[in-house]
């Protein structure tokens, strides 16, 4: 740091010298070569310093020396300052603001440089305004506090809140409306401080007496006025140190007390300078001897509302005499109102008629008693008495005045009623009266002109006649029927004597003696049903009773229930009873009115049934298994059904084959039909049958088996059964043989296999006799030693056996036996195996058949059948 001092010192330097140097002449210094050395110290001087700064900043200060030649000196000088502190380095450390004086010394010579120093930024704020007058304005101050404790007057950025209330910013005028503290809180950016602020009273003004200055006579008393300023805000009497006074009657000394003299009530005056100030002094007797309370003027009438002044004339043991006003806790009224005003007591009484006061002065008791009169009328209203009223009642409607102290009296005015019923009132002169019987709203004007003020008043007055006691009491329901599931509203209805209707009353209520209060005033007066039968329901209140009776039915329908659950059977055509019924939630019982159905009309109805209710009629059509299901408002119930056929009217016939010869074996089927088309089997017992084409023989229920025997075109068979009678006509074809071997088809087959049976026996002879020579064939031929048994069979695949058996080949003989005994099936088994084919569908295999294989079948109408299975599953009925 010195090596760059001193570099400093010689740049100086040589910006000093080198202008003063020749350089185009050589100088005698060149010449001689000359050296000059520094002289002695000639002054200092503090270079290169700022005028200001703030008491933030830290600042280095230098300084040169030089001698008398202005040639600089190199040395180390002594810094010094006015305020804060200096490092030997010159580095200015500032304290407090304003201006400070930088001191450089070397050798005893001093240089010095003044510098401002102002306040840093501001760490604090302070409230400086805290002393106020009461109604004199003064401004809101505060002072900024940097971190050196210098003070600044803070600006428009404060802001002020008085009492807790914005107030303003800046320095705002507040004038102190009492002398009353209050709190000051300023706030500038992040810095506040609160103070409480002192307000006193103004400059001192006048002296003011108390207005009930009381003093005894022949006392001595201090006197004390009241020191204010112009505003009336009261200070010290030491502001005044010096006062005179003045007594109209007694006098004053210099300390300021009063001797009393004479009773009576005296003027008093104090003066101080420019300073002055007057009143009043009451003197008055001392304790009393004797005592008697009075009314100041001695009133003759005492009228409600007006204003009455109480003093006590008493005597005391030393002869004075005088009106004391008392204290208003001496005295007490039963009447009106006591009230004291600048130390005067005043009575105000109330109610017309007699008061009495009593008054304790000091040992002496003393009574007063008047009487009072009403005051004058401020307003009239019209009354009704009674105040509320009910059907039944008289009503009077009154004009009635009334005072300031509220008491009223009767006048005689006019009433006119604007709403109401004329033909329940009547003028009774000075007021109308009202015979009330029916609920109505009631509404009047009326006048009084009041001579003694001159006023008119009008008044007017309406009011509502509400209904009388409980009369009656009327339940809704009497008679009705109620589901057991189901309720009712008894909706109860109040009424008074003259039938006017009363709000809800709380009922007691009770059902065939049973008190059933909590549960019907939980259910807002519902009745829930749920017993059969009939009911009475009774209610009382305030001794009125009311009784209805009702009969409880079966609920809605929950469920059915019938009298053929376990499955109902009709006959086509055949109307069968199905008795019904419903039951509710409760289990209740009850003929169902009203079933419906949604089976299929095609085949059945369901209708109501002339025996009697809950009776419902099913007529079947079409035979069958079914479900039937019963409806009732919402409820189901499904019970099986079975139709069967019903009587037949008319017998249907049929051969099983179109083209019929002789000798032919054909079935007969028939079968009855009812008036729905629904078959009816046949049974042989009841059925006779007649065929002129040949017999006729009963296979099973509705089959015959006819053997025709008789050919022709006019073939026909009769059936009879049950009264029916039907016919079915056929031709049968005439066949060779009279039908013996069959048809004529049959016959030329067997005469065509004879022909060639021949035709093969002479063809093996024909080889027989290729094959052997000569005549020896025909023995070989013939000889049956050489034919054996053992199966030696040829090249062409024939055999002799086989050839034998072709000669021996006869015609097959026709076999009449019944198709269920060739099979060992009895009647029995043939109906067991139909009825199980009706109940699954499908035709069921003989014993001797493996079921869905080639073989014989029995179906549903006992019909015995013989049906090819082809490998693609396609079933062929063989005849």
């Amino acid at each position: 740091m010195k090596a760059k001092d001193a570099l400093i010192v010689l740049l100086i330097a040589a910006t000093m010298i080198v202008p003063s140097l020749h350089l185009d002449a050589p100088s005698e210094l060149d010449q001689d070569h000359f050296i000059a050395h520094a002289g002695t110290t000639d002054r200092v001087v503090v270079d290169g310093a700022p005028s200001e700064m703030s008491a933030d900043e830290v600042i280095q200060f230098e300084a040169i020396i030089y001698d008398a030649v202005n040639t600089v000196i190199v040395g180390n000088v002594n810094w010094s300052v006015s305020n804060g502190t200096i490092s030997d380095e010159g580095w200015f450390y500032p304290w407090s603001s304003g201006t400070v004086e930088i001191i450089a010394e070397y050798e005893g010579v001093e240089g010095s440089f003044n510098i401002t120093v102002i306040p840093g930024v501001a760490t604090t704020i302070e409230v400086t305004s805290t002393q106020f007058y009461a109604k004199e304005s003064a401004p809101l101050t505060a002072d900024l506090i940097d971190g050196r404790g210098n003070r600044l007057a803070g600006g428009t950025g404060m802001v002020w809140d008085v009492d807790g209330m914005y107030f303003g910013q800046g320095t705002p005028m507040f004038t102190p409306d009492s002398t009353t503290p209050f709190e000051l809180k300023v706030r500038f950016n992040q810095l506040e401080d609160s103070a409480t602020a002192i307000v006193s009273a103004g400059a001192p003004f006048e002296f003011v007496f108390s207005e009930n200055l009381q003093v005894r006579a022949g006392t001595l008393t201090l006197i004390q006025p009241s020191l204010v300023d112009q505003n009336g805000y009261e200070m010290s009497l030491s502001y005044t140190p010096s006062i005179g006074w003045y007594a109209e009657n007694g006098s004053f000394n210099a300390q300021g007390e009063y001797s009393a003299t004479n009773t009576g009530r005296w003027a008093i005056s104090a003066t101080s300078g420019n300073i002055t100030g007057s009143g009043f002094i009451d003197v008055i007797p001392g304790d009393a001897v004797a005592s008697e309370l009075k009314f100041v003027d001695d009133p003759e009438l005492f009228v409600a509302g007006e204003r009455y002044e109480v003093v006590f004339d008493r005597r005391d043991e030393n002869g004075y005499i005088g009106f004391v006003s008392p204290d208003i806790d001496s005295i007490v009224t039963d009447s009106g109102g006591l009230s004291a005003d600048d130390g005067h007591v005043y009575w105000s009484p109330s109610e017309v008629g007699t008061a009495t006061l009593v008054g304790t002065d000091g040992t002496v008791s003393t009574q007063l008693v008047v009487e009072v009169v009403h005051g004058q009328a401020i307003e009239v209203v019209m009354t009704s008495e009674p105040t509320a009223a009910f059907a039944g009642d008289q009503v009077a409607i009154l004009l009635t005045a009334v005072d300031v102290k509220g008491n009223s009296w009767v006048v005689n005015g006019t009433i006119n009623m604007n709403m109401g019923n004329a033909s329940q009132i009547s003028d009774m002169g000075t007021y109308q009266l009202i015979q009330a019987t029916t609920t109505q709203s009631w509404y009047f004007e009326g006048n009084w002109f009041d001579n003694e003020t001159g006023s008119m008043f009008v008044a007017d007055y309406g009011f509502d006649v509400h209904p009388g006691p409980l009369a009656f009491i009327m339940l809704a329901g009497d008679g009705e029927q109620v589901p057991a599931d189901g309720e009712i509203d008894l909706s109860p209805e109040f009424y008074d004597a003259y039938g006017n209707q009363l709000p809800d009353i709380d009922l007691n209520w009770t059902i065939d003696d049973s008190d059933i209060t909590l549960e019907m005033m939980l259910n807002s007066n519902r009745w829930v049903a749920s017993t059969l039968g009939g009911h009475e329901i009774r209610v009382n209140a305030d001794g009125v009773f009311a009784t209805i009776r009702l009969t409880v039915t079966a609920g809605t329908a929950h469920g059915l229930v019938t009298d053929m659950d376990d499955g109902l059977l009709v006959r086509a055509g055949v109307p069968t009873d199905l008795f019904v019924q419903v039951v509710d939630v409760h289990g209740n019982l009850a003929e169902a009115t009203a079933v419906t159905t949604p089976f299929n009309s095609t085949l059945g109805e369901l209708d109501a049934s002339p025996t009697g209710l809950g009776f419902w009629q099913f007529t079947g059509k079409e035979s069958g298994v079914y479900e039937l299901i019963l409806q009732e408002e919402g409820a189901l119930h499904v019970i099986p059904l079975t139709v069967i056929a019903g009587e037949p009217i008319r017998i249907q016939a049929s051969l099983n084959q179109k083209s019929m010869a002789e000798g032919d074996v054909v079935l007969l089927e028939a079968f009855g039909i009812d008036e729905f088309g629904n078959i009816v089997t046949m049974e042989g017992e009841n059925t006779s049958i007649d065929c002129n084409a040949g017999e006729a023989n009963f296979v099973t229920d509705g089959t015959w088996e006819l053997r025709l025997t008789d050919g022709g075109t006019d073939r026909t068979c009769t059936l009879r059964w049950n009264g029916l009678l039907a016919q079915t006509f056929f031709d049968v074809d005439d066949v060779l043989l009279g039908g013996a071997v069959g048809s004529t088809n049959t016959a030329m087959s067997m005469a065509a296999l004879l022909l060639c049976l021949i035709l093969a026996v002479l063809v093996v002879l024909a080889r027989k006799a290729s094959s052997v020579e000569g005549a020896d064939w025909v023995d070989e031929a013939f000889d049956e030693d050489d034919y054996d048994d053992d199966d030696d069979g040829d090249d062409d695949g024939h055999n002799e056996e086989g050839d034998d058996e072709a000669l021996s080949e006869t015609p097959e003989i026709q076999d009449n036996t019944p198709s269920n005994k060739r099979h060992g099936l009895s009647p029995e088994e043939i109906a067991e195996l139909a009825i199980e084919a009706g109940k699954v569908g499908v035709m069921q295999a003989t014993p001797s058949t493996e079921q869905g294989q080639t073989g014989w079948y029995v179906d549903v109408s006992e019909e015995l059948q013989y049906w090819e299975v082809t490998p693609e599953g396609e079933w062929i009925r063989q005849e």
